[in-house]
């Protein structure tokens, strides 16, 4: 009598046990390398939501719950690469506001030779039409250098160049000699020296090389940048 006993309560504690093994192990189906899976079917059954992601069998998320939903883990921002200026060359930039000659607007984005700031001062190409516009005089050839002059023309039309300008900003030193009003100009030892674009020679608009030394007018208001003669 014990016996059968016995073998009874085995009996009764496996079908208990059969009864509840759906429940402690999860529903059917294939898991990914993490142990877990998303339900698709019959998710209510499980307990589950329609296309709640699960793990089975040990697999775990990042907070030890085996029923928690996952995240996907957020792509951590990549840093901007920083711009390598080529040897012997200095980084200048396209102004970020408006530039006006003799109150009339520059457009910088059709422009070959564009007007551009370094260390926050404008500096303008000094091309024929630019030259012109600010009734000045140049002068360049390879053994005398770069002589500029103020004189009494008067104010011509700004006709710029038109074209592409150039894809990256990256201006040098010349290599030749500077001079301003006759006088030799030691560009080496300058704050805002002139530099080279484009084989063009760019002139720094300052206050004692723009207004005292050439005779312009120059003032900044309003995010804009004006000059004339």
């Amino acid at each position: 009598m014990k016996l059968k006993q016995a073998v009874l309560g085995i009996a009764l504690f496996s079908l208990s046990f059969s009864s509840i093994a759906p429940i402690a192990s999860a529903h059917p189906g294939r898991t990914d390398k993490n142990g877990g899976h998303t339900c698709r079917t019959n998710c209510a059954k499980w307990g589950l939501e329609d296309g709640e992601y699960h793990y089975h069998n040990g697999g775990s998320t990042s907070s030890g719950d085996s029923g928690s939903k996952s995240s996907s883990p957020k792509a951590t921002p990549s840093s901007p690469a920083k711009e390598e200026v080529p040897d012997g060359m200095i980084k200048v930039n396209v102004p970020a506001f408006k530039v006006y000659v003799n109150n009339q607007e520059v457009s910088n984005a059709s422009a070959q030779y564009p007007v551009i700031t370094y260390k926050d001062i404008t500096y303008f190409p000094m091309t024929w039409s630019y030259t012109q516009a600010l009734g000045l005089e140049t002068k360049w050839d390879k053994e005398t250098g770069f002589v500029i002059r103020k004189t009494a023309n008067k104010a011509a039309k700004l006709n710029a160049d038109l074209g592409s300008p150039p894809a990256k900003l990256y201006a040098k030193l010349p290599d030749f000699n500077v001079f301003v009003n006759d006088a030799w100009f030691d560009n080496s030892t300058e704050a805002y020296p002139l530099l080279v674009l484009n084989d063009v020679t760019y002139f720094p608009m300052t206050w004692k090389l723009a207004v005292e030394d050439l005779g312009l007018t120059t003032k900044f208001e309003n995010n804009a940048f004006y000059i004339s003669k």
